[in-house]
């Protein structure tokens, strides 16, 4: 059985060949995007603007089923492309716990608006990996039953609200109570 946090062995023989081949570059990024295409670890949602969360308790946490209202509102936005990571990982051959932990690290990505985008900060808050939130699908991420309890439960208590700006491709975070 597969787990949403599993790091497969597999993934990384398969990369670990296609890096070896005689491939050129693109066609190497093109293998390896359909290779990891859907998969839970890419775009992997680490956190919830305030505003995305304010749109979803008004609609008391259930999932919007308008798909084209939802897709309007809500983004993914990611800090590292898939691109990026990929030449990171083809530059030079990596060993299985190194190749994960770049996957780890270039995949977060926080849930917002559309409208935070276009903004220089947001207020967001963590959510916490081991729940397997929000994950990745091939198209969209997940929202169900499990989304839907965790942002009530948060939802009673206090929520310390982290500040994000935006400055040139360089992002700084800082708390605010």
């Amino acid at each position: 059985m597969r787990f949403w946090n599993y790091k497969s062995e597999e993934f990384y023989n398969l990369y670990s060949q296609i890096f070896d081949s005689n491939f050129s570059i693109e066609k190497k990024k093109v293998v390896l995007k359909a290779l990891f295409s859907g998969e839970y670890s890419l775009m992997r949602i680490t956190s919830i603007s305030k505003q995305c969360y304010e749109e979803y308790k008004k609609n008391n946490f259930k999932k919007v089923t308008k798909f084209k209202r939802a897709n309007k509102k809500f983004v993914r936005y990611q800090f590292v492309t898939f691109n990026e990571t990929l030449k990171e990982i083809l530059d030079r051959k990596f060993e299985i716990k190194d190749f994960w932990k770049i996957i780890d690290e270039n995949e977060k990505t926080h849930l917002i608006t559309r409208g935070e985008r276009d903004k220089e900060e947001y207020s967001y808050i963590n959510i916490p990996i081991e729940g397997g939130y929000f994950l990745n699908k091939t198209v969209g991420f997940e929202y169900g039953k499990k989304e839907e309890l965790y942002l009530k439960y948060i939802s009673k208590q206090r929520i310390r609200w982290k500040k994000m700006k935006f400055e040139s491709k360089e992002i700084n975070s800082t708390s605010k109570d």
